[in-house]
């Protein structure tokens, strides 16, 4: 009997009824299909007590809720997994995940900024599952909205180490498309909850009425409560309906959270409404889906209640529960049935109400039929789930779409509400993403100030790894090809000595014709690399360079950076990993520009923090298909590239007929054609020098262009560069009156660049398109 691990949010000390919904009916689905359930929780005693549909129970990890700490704790997961020691609840949960055979990570909002700690805890799992090579399927989620760059970036790891995915919202299923992952538009997973008869301690539910309105409400103010009060009196008036308060979060035994917002409503009330203490979700399911009709400002009483034909108001505060609330009663047709909270009009409670009461058999009718659709679409997701979880990989053409609710129309006092609503949603995203962003930038603050110590001197753990570096037959061969850089070189070399967690690894000075001190600075870091220089003098280019760098090294695993950069603290474990988990691959690294100009050194601490912290961790593979475009995405291709040797010698390595720039590029092409993945490895992060020089640029970017018409005309199945004649041209012709007009300095620093690149266009076009003069390729010498 395979044994799945559930992951839900689950064991925290204030119950809540939706994510132990979730949990609850994840697991009985994969009960129900011959599994050995496990539940992963933060308390082994409470899920055991509150559960009881699983085979056992193993402690979760729980990451910090600093950005700063719950990356650093995954990146400690990430390392443990590729053999380094971690502290003892990492090892363990390791451990205990060798003994499972398929991980489920059932629904949830949790895969945002917002609530960070609990996207890095999935994510964990995430490379688990990739590391162990267990199935992992990814159950009704919702994607967002916040989401600062980095998380975004993990969330896309996490999400294509998936076989199935599944998102409840249109929102989140438009956000796996942009971001190239195969994913399926589903329902929330608690929506067909089945009910049984356990209790929480101290639970005590009273006769209800037989037909009652349900509400349920979280974070109040004094005017909001004083409206839905006289709203929820006047049902009660003209409809005859008390109101049952239903708490959806609060701490078992005390009178806390949705609680106490209950209260301060009844308070204001005349009609005696009955408040609920926190209840087992079996008992609060079934209150609200027996409810005439049911009013909330949190998700799931939604759920519960529109599956059960309940018609259904929800109120909405802000752009994360506009987003879930609203994309949830789509399924049903009833987006529409939804208000702003911080309404200006307080009778629009009254009136929805109202028109909900009246035509209840109507849209109850509606709801019924659209109810039936939706059972029949979540049996097939979950046999999907079965499915993936043995053995199946790819699922999601198999599975039938979710097909479209034809919406409900409320009357006059929705359009009111719509206006409103839509501006509540940008005000308040832009806060939370603001939030989002800010709380990352200055977590990594404290966290750089906590760390200062940290340049001097170097860390024990470096010390022992160059120890190591020097002694162990190297893994990995860096080649970096020189040229006069004496002045920048030893940036770079203090980078590769305060490499973290890398193999061993030589490093290769091709020297490419130096007139400067370069042997006196690579002599001042032999203590601390294995490094030596060799002699590429005879044609003078870069191409040239690399070439005797990669045939004098001693590995299969080349990792190629330049000079005058300075790559990441991860670059080489980063280059080096994806390699090998990659054959037959080619591996780009990602770039983050940084201005010439000032202090660049890690004593910079931009530039340290940089070092420390790239902007991206995740991977891009793109499948070999030799009439496909190559694409590129933050790429910096000859700046930080990687690939095995004996692949780079039967290619023929890097063409020196190239003359600055897009000999990178003729490789790719190359390699694509032998029929090479393409595997983008952001975690492979230089940063890259931007001259801001005009002279420099211009003279930089023409030669780009030039060589970028040359590699389209050899390649023009696999390169696409936008260097079309007529724009290049237009751009050509406008740039002295651009200098003439602009005089601030990066005005005319983007003006010479742009116009440098179009001289080269409209010059490559003239030699190499017009007139045919495309030069020999010259390629190091075929070996094995």
């Amino acid at each position: 009997m395979p044994r799945i691990l559930v992951l839900a949010d689950l064991g925290r000390e204030n119950y809540h009824v939706g994510d132990e919904a979730m949990g609850i009916t994840a697991a009985t689905q994969l009960v129900d299909r011959g599994f050995e359930v496990h539940i992963g929780t933060t308390d082994l005693k409470h899920s055991e007590n509150n559960i009881g549909v699983a085979h056992g129970y193993i402690h979760t990890l729980e990451f910090p809720s600093s950005p700063a700490e719950r990356e650093q704790y995954l990146e400690e997961v990430r390392q443990h997994l590729l053999g380094q020691p971690a502290r003892p609840e990492i090892e363990e949960f390791t451990q205990a995940m060798t003994e499972i055979d398929g991980i489920l990570i059932a629904g949830g909002g949790n895969m945002n900024s917002t609530y960070g700690w609990l996207l890095y805890e999935r994510a964990a799992y995430g490379l688990i599952a990739q590391t162990f090579e267990i199935p992992l399927v990814i159950s009704g989620q919702s994607l967002g909205p916040v989401l600062t760059d980095k998380d975004s970036e993990i969330l896309q790891e996490l999400l294509s180490a998936s076989r199935l995915v599944g998102v409840r919202e249109i929102s989140s299923y438009q956000w796996t498309q942009d971001h190239n992952v195969p994913a399926h538009h589903m329902i929330d997973d608690a929506t067909f909850y089945v009910s049984e008869h356990r209790q929480l301690p101290g639970e005590t539910v009273p006769d209800l009425p037989e037909q009652y309105i349900c509400a349920t409400f979280v974070g109040l103010d004094n005017e909001q409560i004083q409206h839905l009060a006289k709203a929820l009196d006047e049902a009660y008036k003209v409809h005859h309906l008390h109101t049952v308060f239903v708490p959806h979060k609060g701490t078992p035994g005390r009178k806390d959270e949705d609680y106490l917002v209950h209260a301060a409503i009844a308070r204001q009330m005349n009609s005696k409404p009955i408040v609920l203490p926190i209840l087992h979700a079996d008992a609060a399911v079934s209150i609200h889906r027996n409810a005439y009709v049911a009013i909330a400002n949190r998700y799931h009483p939604g759920v519960f209640s529109l599956s059960s034909g309940v018609p259904f108001i929800g109120l909405i505060p802000d752009a994360f529960t506009d987003m879930r609330l609203r994309g949830m009663m789509s399924h049903y047709g009833a987006e529409n049935y939804t208000i702003p909270l911080d309404s200006a009009d307080a009778t629009v409670y009254s009136s929805a109400l109202n028109e909900i009461i009246r035509w209840h058999d109507d849209i109850s009718s509606t709801l019924f039929q659209r109810t039936s659709q939706l059972r029949s679409f979540s049996e097939a997701w979950w046999n999907a789930v079965e499915q993936a979880l043995t053995g199946s990989a790819d699922l999601h053409n198999k599975l039938p779409a979710l097909a479209p609710a034809v919406s409900l129309t409320p009357q006059s006092w929705a359009p009111v509400t719509a206006e409103q609503r839509n501006r509540i949603y940008r005000r308040s995203l832009e806060i939370a993403q603001g939030y989002a962003d800010q709380d990352r930038e200055q977590s990594w603050e404290r966290d750089y100030q906590n760390r200062r110590d940290r340049m001097e001197p170097i860390s024990d753990e470096i010390r022992r790894a160059v120890k190591q570096n020097l002694t162990d037959a190297p893994l990995a061969s860096v080649v970096i090809p020189t040229l006069n850089a004496a002045d920048v070189i030893g940036h770079q070399l203090e980078c590769l000595s305060r490499q973290v967690n890398a193999p061993a690894f030589e490093v290769i000075i091709s020297d490419n014709g130096s007139t400067d001190a370069l042997a006196a600075v690579v002599d001042g870091f032999r203590d601390r690399l294995n490094v030596r220089i060799v002699d590429s003098s005879e044609i003078q280019n870069v191409s040239y360079a690399r070439n005797v760098g990669i045939e004098d090294a001693q590995t299969d695993f080349i990792l190629i950076c330049d000079a005058d950069d300075f790559v990441c603290e991860d670059w080489v474990r980063s280059l080096y990993t994806t390699l090998k988990n990659h054959p037959n691959s080619y591996v780009l690294g990602q770039y983050l520009n940084v201005a010439d100009t000032g202090d660049l050194s890690l004593e910079n601490r931009e530039i340290y923090q940089l070092f420390t912290q790239p902007k991206w961790q995740n991977l891009f593979i793109q499948e070999p298909n030799p009439h496909e475009k190559i694409e590129v995405h933050f790429f910096v291709g000859g700046a930080s590239f990687g690939a095995r040797k004996h692949d780079l010698l039967a290619l023929g390595g890097f063409d020196s007929s190239y003359k600055r720039g897009s000999d990178d590029w003729d490789f790719w092409a190359r390699a694509r054609k032998a029929g090479m993945q393409q595997v983008e490895s952001y975690g492979a992060a230089v940063l890259y020098r931007i001259s801001q020089s005009p002279r420099k640029q211009f003279r930089r970017n023409y030669f780009y262009a030039l060589n970028d018409v040359l590699v389209t005309v050899r390649y023009p199945e696999q390169v696409q560069r936008d260097i079309s004649l007529l724009k290049q041209g237009f751009v050509l012709a406008k740039t002295p009156y651009r200098l003439f007009k602009y005089k601030d300095a990066q005005s005319r620093l983007k003006t010479f660049s742009e116009g440098g690149y179009a001289l080269g266009a409209v010059a490559g076009f003239l030699k190499y398109k017009l007139l045919r003069q495309v030069p020999t390729p010259l390629l190091m010498k075929r070996s094995s």
